[in-house]
């Protein structure tokens, strides 16, 4: 069974690193269950659009599981920030990122070989993405372009 298409989907391994598509992760508690599927080091690539989510249990997984949080800058990003500072997450291991190009770079300046590389957003995609599938898709293109 391959598995479905943006659902912890594995993308690819690059330098070492191993790339996941999570796109469909639009809610805090499908992004903690994809953190808790991995054993390895992970960055996260989250954030986006705003619906009234709660990030606190999401903070705290992000905390003990991930060792940076590359966020997406949407209308939730700056609340997932607060939570995360608030649990005393440090703020030099949390990136703010404005495009998906650039989230991929700033993954790829943090990982080592061995990490994970995680978009499991907790969000929905609208504002800076027309949908989850685009968000996954723009992910992947950007991932190839890395080899």
């Amino acid at each position: 069974f391959k598995g479905l298409e943006h659902r912890l989907e594995f993308v690819r391994e690059a330098h070492g690193m191993k790339y996941y598509d999570d796109s469909f992760a639009t809610t805090p508690e499908s992004a903690i269950i994809a953190l808790k599927s991995f054993n390895e080091p992970v960055i996260l690539l989250a954030g986006g659009a705003d619906k009234g989510a709660d990030f606190k249990n999401l903070a705290r997984e992000i905390k003990k599981r991930v060792k940076a949080a590359v966020l997406l800058d949407g209308k939730a990003t700056p609340r997932i920030k607060k939570e995360l500072l608030k649990i005393k997450y440090l703020k030099d291991k949390i990136k703010l990122v404005f495009n998906m190009k650039e989230a991929v770079s700033e993954a790829k300046k943090i990982a080592v070989a061995g990490d994970v590389v995680l978009l499991s957003p907790a969000c929905a995609s609208f504002g800076m993405f027309k949908n989850y599938k685009e968000r996954g898709r723009l992910l992947k293109n950007e991932v190839k372009r890395l080899m």
